[in-house]
Protein backbone atom coordinates (compact mmCIF):
# COMPACT_ATOMS: atom_id res chain seq x y z
CA UNK A 1 0.00 0.00 0.00
CA UNK A 2 1.39 3.37 -1.07
CA UNK A 3 1.01 6.69 1.45
CA UNK A 4 0.26 9.83 0.67
CA UNK A 5 3.05 12.18 1.91
CA UNK A 6 3.73 15.77 1.58
CA UNK A 7 1.17 18.21 0.32
CA UNK A 8 -0.72 15.14 -1.67
CA UNK A 9 -2.44 14.51 1.50
CA UNK A 10 -3.53 18.30 1.83
CA UNK A 11 -6.57 17.89 -0.62
CA UNK A 12 -8.25 15.17 1.39
CA UNK A 13 -8.27 17.02 4.71
CA UNK A 14 -8.97 20.39 2.82
CA UNK A 15 -12.13 18.71 1.05
CA UNK A 16 -13.03 17.12 4.83
CA UNK A 17 -13.09 20.74 5.99
CA UNK A 18 -14.79 22.24 3.09
CA UNK A 19 -18.11 20.18 3.52
CA UNK A 20 -17.74 20.61 7.54
CA UNK A 21 -17.91 24.51 6.78
CA UNK A 22 -20.97 23.68 4.27
CA UNK A 23 -22.61 22.04 7.27
CA UNK A 24 -21.55 24.71 9.34
CA UNK A 25 -22.58 27.67 7.27
CA UNK A 26 -26.28 26.21 6.95
CA UNK A 27 -26.34 27.87 10.74
CA UNK A 28 -25.45 30.91 9.28
CA UNK A 29 -28.38 31.01 6.98
CA UNK A 30 -31.25 33.66 7.98
CA UNK A 31 -33.47 32.05 10.80
CA UNK A 32 -31.37 29.04 10.94
CA UNK A 33 -31.00 29.70 14.93
CA UNK A 34 -34.63 30.29 15.14
CA UNK A 35 -35.29 26.95 15.02
CA UNK A 36 -32.53 25.10 17.10
CA UNK A 37 -32.16 21.22 17.57
CA UNK A 38 -34.24 20.12 21.10
CA UNK A 39 -31.82 21.59 24.08
CA UNK A 40 -29.95 23.83 21.76
CA UNK A 41 -30.85 27.58 22.61
CA UNK A 42 -28.15 30.05 22.05
CA UNK A 43 -25.77 30.72 25.29
CA UNK A 44 -27.55 27.95 27.01
CA UNK A 45 -24.13 25.98 27.31
CA UNK A 46 -25.17 23.02 25.11
CA UNK A 47 -23.36 21.00 23.09
CA UNK A 48 -23.30 18.51 20.29
CA UNK A 49 -20.21 15.97 20.49
CA UNK A 50 -18.64 15.00 17.25
CA UNK A 51 -16.76 11.77 17.48
CA UNK A 52 -13.89 10.20 15.05
CA UNK A 53 -11.19 7.92 15.42
CA UNK A 54 -8.09 8.91 13.36
CA UNK A 55 -4.63 6.98 13.31
CA UNK A 56 -2.25 9.44 15.71
CA UNK A 57 -0.02 6.83 15.22
CA UNK A 58 0.67 4.18 12.76
CA UNK A 59 0.95 3.71 9.19
CA UNK A 60 -1.82 6.81 8.52
CA UNK A 61 -0.38 9.09 11.18
CA UNK A 62 0.64 11.98 9.31
CA UNK A 63 -2.89 11.91 7.26
CA UNK A 64 -4.83 11.61 10.54
CA UNK A 65 -2.69 14.56 11.90
CA UNK A 66 -3.69 16.42 8.88
CA UNK A 67 -7.78 15.32 9.33
CA UNK A 68 -7.28 16.14 13.48
CA UNK A 69 -6.48 19.74 12.19
CA UNK A 70 -9.02 19.58 10.04
CA UNK A 71 -11.51 19.29 11.79
CA UNK A 72 -10.51 21.58 14.70
CA UNK A 73 -10.67 24.17 12.44
CA UNK A 74 -13.60 23.51 11.46
CA UNK A 75 -15.16 23.56 14.73
CA UNK A 76 -13.31 26.35 15.83
CA UNK A 77 -14.62 28.21 12.91
CA UNK A 78 -18.57 27.11 13.71
CA UNK A 79 -17.99 27.73 16.93
CA UNK A 80 -17.13 30.77 16.41
CA UNK A 81 -20.04 31.62 14.11
CA UNK A 82 -22.85 30.72 16.56
CA UNK A 83 -22.50 26.95 16.84
CA UNK A 84 -24.38 24.50 14.87
CA UNK A 85 -28.22 24.83 15.14
CA UNK A 86 -27.40 27.29 18.08
CA UNK A 87 -24.78 24.38 20.22
CA UNK A 88 -21.48 24.71 20.16
CA UNK A 89 -19.62 21.83 18.70
CA UNK A 90 -17.02 19.48 20.73
CA UNK A 91 -15.12 17.25 18.94
CA UNK A 92 -14.00 13.74 20.49
CA UNK A 93 -11.06 12.24 18.92
CA UNK A 94 -9.47 9.00 19.67
CA UNK A 95 -6.42 7.50 18.40
CA UNK A 96 -7.01 4.10 16.32
CA UNK A 97 -3.40 3.18 15.36
CA UNK A 98 -4.08 2.64 11.94
CA UNK A 99 -5.80 -0.30 12.92
CA UNK A 100 -9.66 -1.59 11.75
CA UNK A 101 -9.86 -3.78 14.48
CA UNK A 102 -9.62 -0.76 17.01
CA UNK A 103 -11.53 1.61 14.64
CA UNK A 104 -14.37 -0.68 15.15
CA UNK A 105 -13.98 -0.75 18.81
CA UNK A 106 -13.77 3.11 18.83
CA UNK A 107 -16.90 4.00 16.79
CA UNK A 108 -18.66 1.54 19.17
CA UNK A 109 -17.42 3.18 22.27
CA UNK A 110 -17.82 6.77 20.96
CA UNK A 111 -21.63 5.69 20.07
CA UNK A 112 -22.74 3.37 22.61
CA UNK A 113 -20.91 4.86 25.88
CA UNK A 114 -19.71 8.10 25.04
CA UNK A 115 -23.20 9.15 23.66
CA UNK A 116 -21.74 11.79 21.28
CA UNK A 117 -24.55 13.23 18.55
CA UNK A 118 -22.69 12.79 14.93
CA UNK A 119 -19.55 11.00 13.84
CA UNK A 120 -16.82 11.80 11.06
CA UNK A 121 -14.84 9.48 9.40
CA UNK A 122 -11.32 8.30 9.59
CA UNK A 123 -8.41 8.14 7.19
CA UNK A 124 -8.25 5.81 4.71
CA UNK A 125 -10.97 3.36 2.94
CA UNK A 126 -9.12 0.45 5.28
CA UNK A 127 -10.46 1.83 8.18
CA UNK A 128 -13.52 3.47 6.53
CA UNK A 129 -15.58 0.49 6.01
CA UNK A 130 -15.75 -0.97 9.26
CA UNK A 131 -16.44 2.43 11.10
CA UNK A 132 -19.40 3.26 8.88
CA UNK A 133 -20.40 -0.45 9.60
CA UNK A 134 -20.78 0.13 13.65
CA UNK A 135 -22.18 3.58 12.99
CA UNK A 136 -24.97 1.92 10.12
CA UNK A 137 -25.23 -0.73 13.07
CA UNK A 138 -26.45 2.32 15.64
CA UNK A 139 -28.74 4.42 13.32
CA UNK A 140 -25.66 7.07 12.43
CA UNK A 141 -24.74 8.60 9.13
CA UNK A 142 -21.17 9.47 8.49
CA UNK A 143 -19.79 12.21 6.70
CA UNK A 144 -15.85 11.21 5.70
CA UNK A 145 -13.13 12.47 3.70
CA UNK A 146 -10.84 9.76 2.73
CA UNK A 147 -12.24 6.27 2.19
CA UNK A 148 -13.25 6.72 -1.60
CA UNK A 149 -12.22 3.13 -2.54
CA UNK A 150 -14.79 1.66 -4.70
CA UNK A 151 -14.94 -1.05 -1.75
CA UNK A 152 -16.32 1.46 0.50
CA UNK A 153 -19.51 2.14 -1.52
CA UNK A 154 -19.99 -1.66 -2.72
CA UNK A 155 -21.24 -2.13 1.22
CA UNK A 156 -24.53 -1.74 0.75
CA UNK A 157 -24.51 0.90 3.76
CA UNK A 158 -26.43 4.19 2.46
CA UNK A 159 -25.83 6.43 5.07
CA UNK A 160 -21.68 7.07 4.29
CA UNK A 161 -21.44 11.03 2.46
CA UNK A 162 -17.88 11.02 1.17
CA UNK A 163 -16.77 14.21 0.28
CA UNK A 164 -13.22 13.19 -1.63
CA UNK A 165 -13.24 11.99 -4.86
CA UNK A 166 -14.05 8.19 -5.58
CA UNK A 167 -10.24 6.53 -6.30
CA UNK A 168 -10.96 5.15 -9.66
CA UNK A 169 -11.65 9.04 -10.77
CA UNK A 170 -9.08 10.47 -9.26
CA UNK A 171 -6.02 10.16 -11.82
CA UNK A 172 -8.82 10.61 -14.70
CA UNK A 173 -9.70 14.16 -13.28
CA UNK A 174 -5.56 15.02 -12.77
CA UNK A 175 -4.94 13.53 -16.72
CA UNK A 176 -7.60 16.20 -17.98
CA UNK A 177 -6.33 19.04 -16.41
CA UNK A 178 -2.76 18.70 -17.08
CA UNK A 179 -4.50 18.13 -20.68
CA UNK A 180 -6.11 21.40 -20.35
CA UNK A 181 -2.50 23.29 -19.40
CA UNK A 182 -1.05 25.46 -22.02
CA UNK A 183 1.66 23.44 -23.84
Amino acid sequence: MRRKTGAARWPAAVLVVAAALVAGAWTDAPGAHARPAAGCVKGNGKTIAIGASLSLSGDFSADGDAFKRGYQLWAKHVNATGGLLGCRVKLDIVSDASNPAQVATNYQKLISSDHVDLVFGPFSSLLTIPSAKIANRFGYAMIEGAGGAPSVFQTGLHDIFDVSLIIKDQLVTSAKFFASLPK
